[in-house]
Parts: structure tokens; C-alpha cells; sequence
């Protein structure tokens, strides 16, 4: 199992050409992000009751086919790596069965107070990740590996 997110493109997502502006890439792939949070337990509750949250460290983009207005697009999230302070994701943009976007994305585990900085996870959050990598080493996963972002 891989999650996933799905949303239709907005008009407001649309630039002068007549297909999505390529910033609104990386709001999808960052919504798709946010439900991934929610799913292994990162989610406002967490981030309230803890100060903390993550940060999106580095991201790399490949934009492969243009998305028009009311498309429907849904994203597949793979987990590449987990350490105790990071996560390594890997993530297809589909419109039905077409890729339209692959991105690979760095995240880090963060207190935000007294200021930004980086700190391990706890145990469970970590092992849900986990559980996501491991789904990803077992099969032989429905996607073609880019470049790769640095090895955790």
C-alpha cells in the first residue's frame, strides 16, 4: 500500500499558456505531503500539542506531460528512506493512468521554538514511515527511479 492524494486543478492553478503553472505542482506535491503527515500521526493535533512539525529540505521536480484545467490528478507517495530526523519521499503525479509529474522531496523533523532545528522523531511516527519503506523494498514498486536525492 502506497498513499495517496487526489485533487482536481483549479482555475486559479492556471497560467497563461492554459495548463497548470508549474508552482502548482509543488502545491500538490505538498498537499500530498500533508496527507501523508496526517496518515502516520504528524498531524495538527501533533503539531500543536509537540511545537513541532517538518520541513521540506530539497526538492527536485520533473515535469513530464501539461495539466489543463478540472483535471483530475492523484499522487502516489513512496517512502525511500527514514532516519531518526528525516524521510525520503518519492512521488508520482498521475492524470488516470499517465504520469504527468515526478518529484523526489528531503523532510525533516523540526522543533520550532525556541527557534528552528532539527530533531529525531518519536519512535511510532518513525515506525509508520518505516512501515511505508518496507512496502516499497517488498515490491517491485509501479514507478522508475530518477536521480536520486543524497541516501539516508
Amino acid at each position: 500500500m502506497f498513499p495517496e492524494f487526489e485533487t482536481t486543478v483549479k482555475p486559479e492553478w492556471i497560467d497563461y499558456n492554459g495548463h497548470m503553472r508549474d508552482s502548482n505542482y509543488g502545491l500538490v506535491f505538498s498537499l500530498a505531503v500533508d496527507a501523508l503527515q496526517d496518515a502516520v500521526g504528524l498531524d495538527a493535533t501533533y503539531r500543536e500539542r509537540t511545537g513541532c512539525t517538518i520541513y521540506l529540505l530539497e526538492d527536485h521536480k520533473f515535469y513530464l506531460r501539461e495539466v489543463k484545467q478540472g483535471d483530475r490528478l492523484r499522487v502516489l507517495t513512496h517512502v525511500l528512506g527514514v532516519d531518526d530526523k528525516r524521510f525520503h519521499l518519492y512521488m508520482v503525479m498521475k492524470r488516470d493512468q499517465v504520469e504527468v509529474c515526478i518529484g523526489e522531496f528531503m523532510e525533516m523533523h523540526v522543533r520550532q521554538h525556541p527557534s528552528p532545528h532539527g530533531i529525531s522523531m518519536p519512535r511510532e511516527i518513525r515506525e509508520r514511515l518505516m512501515a511505508y519503506h518496507k512496502n516499497v523494498e517488498k515490491r517491485s514498486p509501479p514507478f522508475r527511479r530518477s536521480r536520486q536525492i543524497r541516501s539516508i
